[in-house]
């Protein structure tokens, strides 16, 4: 009876043992006693990694309020979120529950602390901040009375910021690619970085976080980029014309001209303002071994037709009017327009992502 009683002792003491490891306490703070009374949810992210699932709720207690539970299944992105949101505690805050206290302070900008992924992350958001606050204070001053040499400087650093920022988002990605965390910025910001970056990253995420539709839509996006980079010969796109007959990317492309894919629509500022370049060019060019298709991301066929008017366009148009659901944009990956891509001759690419700029400046030199 006594060795019962023992072992029992032992598996009781294993037991809480155990539970002690995995136990984890959020301590949250709010920025004053209004919100007491109000609802908190504790979040999870749903199978599509989009949805937000409250998993408990607590009442907020002299500006604080306070979730207790097991971390299983290791370090698991988890949200705090008011049941209802105001203007300065907006958004909902995202931490990782894993063993341990963890501090949040909600407020317009709220902050996680408290274990060694929390902090990581916090480190990492603050490091942005930072970079957000040096980009704010070079937009404010290029858009003063500045001569057109400083401006083109301050534009020059705007981008070297953009470059940090892009390099600061890669590197926490990658740290944490093997956890949920790293997978869930990388299926938000992949577009941030280069092919090579987001091959590189796919290939240290483990295989259950690339199961939802976020992870298949950016997956799928790397086999399209892959598909369609440089050396690459063109992936054909079928479409309709704004008159409503089918019409194809092979119609043109390949058959000994050059020809300029532009990925645009009518709604789009940046491409109606690149527009006049590319029309001054089809005019200088035309006839002379190039020729320009339009894969147009519009979802209305009126709106489309009018915009090819009023912006004097002339050259072939491909549509399926699916806006930024076009699979015709989703076969080249393209995820922001304008988007140049120049093919040679017999069909290959030759470039990506030109500016207006830089493609009519290449054809200037290949039609010499």
């Amino acid at each position: 009876m006594k060795k019962i009683i023992l072992f029992l002792s032992v598996v009781a003491m294993l037991v809480t043992s155990c539970v002690e490891k995995e136990a984890f306490t959020i301590k949250g703070t709010l920025p004053n006693t209004e919100y007491d009374g109000k609802q908190v949810y504790l979040k999870v992210l749903g199978e599509n990694w989009k949805d937000l699932i409250a998993i408990d709720t607590v009442t907020v207690t002299n500006g604080s309020f306070e979730f207790k539970g097991l971390a299983k299944g290791g370090s698991i992105i988890h949200f705090i979120e008011l049941a209802e949101p105001t203007d300065k505690v907006k958004r909902p805050v995202l931490l990782v529950v894993e063993p341990g206290q963890i501090e949040v302070s909600m407020d317009s900008i709220s902050t996680v602390k408290g274990t060694a992924s929390n902090d990581s992350y916090q480190a990492f958001n603050d490091k942005l901040g930072a970079i957000d606050s040096e980009m704010k204070a070079l937009y404010k001053k290029a858009q003063e009375d500045t001569t057109k040499t400083l401006r083109a400087e301050l534009e020059k650093q705007f981008e070297e910021k953009d470059a940090q920022k892009a390099a600061a988002n890669f590197d926490f990605v990658k740290a944490n690619a093997q956890n949920q965390l790293g997978a869930y910025f990388f299926s938000s910001r992949s577009y941030m970085f280069s092919l090579d970056q987001m091959k590189e990253i796919s290939a240290l995420i483990k295989p259950e976080y690339k199961t939802n539709e976020r992870m298949k839509k950016v997956e799928a996006r790397i086999q399209a980029l892959d598909a369609t980079s440089e050396g690459k010969v063109f992936t054909d796109l079928k479409g309709k014309t704004p008159e409503g007959a089918d019409a194809s990317l092979a119609d043109y492309a390949g058959k000994g001209n050059y020809v300029l894919v532009d990925f645009w629509a009518s709604w789009c500022p940046p491409c109606r303002a690149e527009m006049p370049k590319l029309v001054e060019a089809y005019k200088l060019n035309k006839g002379k071994g190039f020729e320009i298709v339009g894969i147009s991301l519009d979802k209305n066929n009126e709106d489309w037709v009018k915009g090819i008017k009023n912006l004097g366009i002339t050259w072939p148009q491909i549509s399926d009017l699916k806006f930024w659901d076009s699979e015709l944009a989703a076969a080249y990956g393209i995820n922001s327009i304008p988007h140049l891509v120049l093919l040679d001759k017999d069909g290959k690419i030759m470039a990506r992502g030109l500016s207006a700029d830089q493609a009519v400046a290449k054809l200037n030199e290949l039609l010499k």
